[in-house]
Formats: C-alpha cells, sequence, structure tokens
C-alpha cells in the first residue's frame, strides 16, 4: 500500500488522507444509527451525504494525478533523445494508480453512503413496504 501511494505521487497523500476522512465519516455517522433510542436528527444525514461527496473528490483527484503524471511523463520522454518502449509502457501503466485508486474510493464511499442511508431510513420508520 505504502508503494501505491509513493508511486502515486503528491496525489497519493491526497488520496490516502481522502480514505481516511471516509472512513471517519462512515464512523462518525454510524454511532447514531446503531444508538438504541431511536433518535436520529438531521447531523447524521449530512454526514452520509459527506461520505458520497468526499468519494467523488477521491474520483477526481484520481484523474487529476493520472493527467498530472502522464504530462509529466511526456514532457520527460520529449526531451529524452532515445528511450526504450518498456519504460514508457511502464510509466504509463504508474500514471493509472491514482485513478484506480479514486475509483476505489467512490465505489467504496457509494456502497458505504447507500448502506448508512438504508439503516438512516429504518431509524426514521421509512422503510419501503415488502
Amino acid at each position: 500500500m505504502l508503494d501505491v501511494i509513493r508511486q502515486s505521487g503528491p496525489w497519493g497523500i491526497i488520496l490516502s488522507a481522502l480514505i481516511l476522512l471516509n472512513l471517519g465519516l462512515v464512523g462518525w455517522s454510524l454511532v447514531p444509527l446503531l444508538n438504541s433510542d431511536g433518535k436520529v436528527g438531521v447531523a447524521p444525514r449530512n454526514r452520509i451525504n459527506a461520505v458520497l461527496f468526499w468519494g467523488a473528490i477521491g474520483a477526481v483527484v484520481g484523474l487529476l494525478g493520472q493527467a498530472t503524471g502522464i504530462y509529466l511523463a511526456l514532457r520527460v520522454i520529449s526531451l529524452a533523445p532515445e528511450i526504450s518502449f518498456p519504460i514508457v509502457v511502464e510509466g504509463f501503466a504508474i500514471s493509472f494508480l491514482p485513478t484506480i485508486t479514486g475509483f476505489l474510493l467512490l465505489l467504496g464511499s457509494a456502497l458505504a453512503w447507500m448502506g448508512l442511508r438504508t439503516l438512516h431510513g429504518r431509524k426514521l420508520g421509512l422503510e419501503a413496504p415488502a
């Protein structure tokens, strides 16, 4: 995991922070939903929606990371008098790491958001009829 962060450059650090932020938001949202008193306010719903928002920001950051990586790679390639094809391919493969991480963050966030919204709806008595 640390190797992926290192190879993703500064975008890997930002994506790691977003993953930790989302995990914290999911935990913070679960506490009132798992509380047995049955009272749920507006704040958990806002935190639940923030999970999806920061997941989408993670996908955008991943795409920016890939675009930056490809741009920098092309600048270096254009200055090199001679470069081997496997090195170019490896550079492009590494440039996909932030994008994959960002989309995985979005996927995880969307699944967590859906689960949390379902729990929140049940707490409010908004269950769908069977």
